[in-house]
């Protein structure tokens, strides 16, 4: 199959409000450990942010997936795994960025456990990442 100019118009969508997220991420990742702690707003607005742009992430390959006919993904993080056996990222990207995916984890279901201090460091860790996603997602599917 192929890519479709429909599927290129839902991937800008998710692209759009990933970006969207990144910038919060960005402006977040500025802050101190300490400052990020003290102030339960900047906590939510990285959960929540992180949170947005790994399913983005995640959405963005489910559809890529299907419309190429790739191999049915297990998991989330099988999701990125096809993605890069794809070429659409790097496998060193691959190996440094499976960490925020397996964070989406607790994210979206482990959240009684999650530590704000691993919030903050995530965002540390992962925010600009999103731009590299970003740009590989728009070359594959030929943005322009």
């Amino acid at each position: 199959m192929f890519i479709t100019d429909s599927h290129r118009s839902q991937i800008r969508g998710y692209l759009t409000l990933m970006e969207q997220q990144f910038h919060v991420l960005q402006v977040l990742a500025d802050h101190t450990e300490e400052q990020f702690l003290a102030q339960p707003i900047l906590q939510a607005a990285g959960e929540r942010s992180l949170h947005i742009a790994l399913e983005c992430l995640t959405d963005i390959g489910n559809l890529i997936i299907d419309a190429l006919v790739m191999r049915d993904a297990a998991s989330y993080e099988d999701i990125f795994e096809i993605l890069t056996e794809e070429q659409v990222f790097t496998r060193d990207f691959y190996e440094h960025f499976i960490g925020a995916i397996r964070f989406r984890k607790l994210l979206a279901h482990e959240y009684l456990r999650l530590e704000k201090a691993d919030v903050w460091h995530a965002v540390r860790t992962y925010a600009q990442d999103f731009a590299t996603i970003r740009d590989s997602i728009a070359t594959y599917v030929k943005l322009g």
